[in-house]
């Protein structure tokens, strides 16, 4: 399996399913105007979890115990050989540092509400048990592997829209859902929900579409009032056929 940058988590923690924690500590309402770097935090992976009747805790130690063995990113493909990236190491020391924190973060949370004093203790994982001796280099021939799995997630696919609203890597350009009309073009608003951190950690989550809903809603509204004010309803009439005939 190679490894890269990746996010830890148990599936339970004091006797609660981690996404309850996320939510009731409020993580997951963290805002994207709150980050430093927003493009980094928009790319955070999703974390390393399993739904299962038992609630499984499904991390890198799991897998080494069922004789899964560990490798660095993958860096290059040369002929039938695969090459790896030495910071294996590194990007699991990260990933337990930043669960070990996440943990933190809850059990100070739990310390301030009398309901979640049921007794349970708060605990921490086992650190994630590299190899004393990286794998940089695979020989597909010589190692008999004749299986590659590629599981490097996904993207959105925008190919549909024609306007220039994508950048050079055909991402969507947005601010917290509101697509800003490029020069030249008179098609009203665009609008987006579910992306990724889109305005809150929650906003590519079902439940998490209500908040943004609403300051999406909240922003059309006063376009529209700004519109009506400015050009009477004839104007919006007219920029409402653009935005049909644009979107077409």
């Amino acid at each position: 399996l190679a490894v890269g940058e990746h996010v830890r988590m148990p599936r339970m923690y004091r006797g609660r399913d981690i996404q309850w924690w996320m939510d009731a500590a409020g993580v997951l309402d963290r805002k994207i105007t709150d980050e430093e770097d927003v493009n980094r935090a928009r790319r955070v992976p999703s974390p390393q979890l399993i739904g299962s009747p038992e609630r499984t805790t499904l991390d890198l130690n799991a897998l080494s115990g069922e004789g899964v063995s560990l490798v660095g990113r993958l860096a290059n493909i040369r002929d039938h050989k695969i090459q790896f990236s030495g910071s294996l190491r590194n990007c699991c020391a990260l990933a337990d540092l930043k669960l070990n924190r996440l943990l933190s973060a809850f059990d100070d949370f739990a310390a301030t509400s009398t309901k979640l004093n049921n007794g349970v203790a708060g605990e921490r994982l086992a650190p994630t048990i590299v190899p004393e001796r990286l794998c940089l280099q695979l020989d597909l021939k010589r190692d008999d592997i004749r299986t590659v799995i590629w599981a490097t997630g996904y993207k959105p696919d925008y190919s549909w829209l024609h306007l220039p609203v994508l950048d050079r890597k055909g991402k969507l350009i947005h601010d917290q859902g509101v697509v800003s009309t490029p020069a030249g073009y008179d098609f009203g608003g665009l609008y987006a929900m579910g992306l990724s951190y889109m305005r809150r950690r929650k906003s590519s989550f079902i439940y998490g579409a209500e908040d943004d809903s609403k300051a999406v809603t909240e922003h059309l509204s006063g376009y529209l009032d700004r519109l009506v004010a400015t050009g009477g309803k004839s104007s919006m009439r007219k920029h409402a056929s653009r935005a049909a005939q644009a979107v077409a």
